[in-house]
């Protein structure tokens, strides 16, 4: 009891000599001239934010961000995303032989070394919107996979192919013409089963269609599945980076400057996150990258402070000079702290990241969250486990795919990861489980 006292002791000095001291010592000293440093302090803030307001309104994922267009959704601006997208897929069409392309991919398929069986799931949704124009989410994204493949010279190692699990694949009409580039596997359903559609439910039914999309791409015995929606679009550069960390973090890691096989058991990667969902305050995670990326601001500036008050001191001080010193620095820090925090939290967690995105090397794993499933990365080996499991289960508005993989998880006591920042967009305006627009403009312009 007396250790147990002597500690808490201990400990309550310790903190009085850390934070205590300083405020009594910069309340007593809290003339005239504070009051006009503090007055100072808060033109700072004011100022900042006003500038931040100004600068803000134009960046999406800032809590200044303000839309223009009357409707509440910036057509003009998604539309011109879209054109672009689209005129792209037309050139990379424009280019290939239809019988060539799907002939060395239908190779690939057979071969006993395939890295990656990449799955696009894809439903018929409305192709024309007439804000919009014309949409073709499955056209850009298989052109843009196609693209990324070639350039990478990974033609050898990936097999792209469509998973068609629309109620009437034959009059899909998009995934018709594609399918005489790439690999296209349908999934027929019985006229039961098209009668139970409404008893089934649409969370189910995506369930199901995944599950399908799942087995369809471990027949062909890749090391690594990789499902994607019709809408998430890839970048440039998403091969590199799943190089990359396949092989520094996945497979193998250091510990104590040597490589070593990973043992860990995970079961996915989420390869992408809309950025709405990556807030500070979502996850612990995100949380401490704020707290961390404010301390590591206000250090420096905190560090700059201390060595001009060094340079500008004599060379010998009172023992209450010194705790003035030491009570203005601690301030500094402080307010420097606040005032970082606010800063990095206005602007949004989404452009912190994209700092990272000017290289493949320094894309990062983090912990992943439950949300979402529009482009994953399974190892080979669990994804028989999965299926078993997603059979077993049944899914609704209330517990949907994602909630049932987030269990799954948790229940065999696995790790899932997400990349950070993501290396494939959300480019789909236009919902085609809930046949209706995305409201949230931040996620497309």
């Amino acid at each position: 009891m007396c250790y147990v006292l002597y500690y808490c002791r201990t400990l309550f000095n310790f903190i009085k000599w850390l934070i205590i001291t300083p405020f009594c010592c910069f309340a007593r000293q809290f003339t005239r001239s504070r009051l006009v440093c503090l007055i100072k302090i808060l033109s700072v803030y004011m100022v900042t934010l006003i500038v931040l307001f100004i600068i803000c309104q134009k960046l999406p994922y800032s809590y200044f961000y303000r839309l223009y267009d009357s409707s509440g959704i910036n057509f003009a601006r998604i539309r011109i995303l879209n054109d672009q997208r689209r005129f792209k897929a037309r050139k990379v069409l424009s280019e290939l032989n239809p019988n060539e392309t799907r002939r060395m991919y239908l190779e690939n398929a057979k071969s006993d070394h395939l890295k990656y069986a990449i799955g696009v799931v894809t439903v018929a949704r409305k192709n024309f919107i007439s804000e919009v124009g014309e949409l073709k989410y499955l056209t850009q994204v298989m052109t843009q996979l196609h693209d990324v493949i070639a350039k990478c010279g990974a033609t050898n190692d990936v097999f792209p192919f469509i998973c068609n699990v629309d109620l009437k694949p034959e009059d899909f009409d998009e995934a018709l013409h594609l399918a005489q580039y790439f690999p296209n596997i349908t999934k027929l359903y019985s006229p039961t089963y098209q009668q139970g559609i409404q008893r089934t439910g649409k969370t189910e039914m995506e369930k199901q269609d995944y599950v399908f999309c799942l087995e369809s791409a471990l027949q062909y015995n890749p090391d690594y599945v990789i499902l994607i929606e019709d809408d998430a679009y890839p970048k440039d550069n998403f091969l590199e980076v799943l190089e990359h960390l396949i092989e520094t973090k996945l497979e193998t890691n250091i510990r104590r400057g040597e490589r070593t096989l990973n043992t860990v058991r995970w079961g996915w990667v989420k390869l992408m996150i809309p950025y709405s969902l990556t807030k500070y305050h979502r996850n612990w995670f995100f949380f401490c990258q704020w707290v961390a990326l404010a301390l590591l601001l206000s250090g420096i500036v905190w560090l700059a402070y201390c060595f001009y008050i060094e340079c500008c001191s004599s060379t010998q001080e009172s023992p209450a000079n010194i705790i003035k010193t030491y009570a203005r620095s601690f301030c500094v820090l402080l307010f420097t702290f606040i005032y970082f925090l606010l800063i990095i939290w206005i602007i949004g967690r989404a452009y912190y990241v994209q700092v990272r995105s000017f290289s493949p090397y320094l894309h990062a794993l983090e912990p992943g969250t439950s949300c979402c499933t529009p482009a994953l990365l399974f190892p080979s080996n669990e994804v028989p486990n999965i299926v078993k499991y997603l059979g077993s289960i049944k899914c609704s508005r209330h517990f949907p795919l994602d909630f049932a993989l987030d269990n799954y998880r948790i229940d065999n006591k696995i790790k899932q990861y997400l990349v950070s920042p993501n290396i494939f967009s959300h480019i789909g305006f236009y919902s085609s489980l809930r046949q209706s627009y995305n409201t949230n403009e931040a996620e497309f312009v």
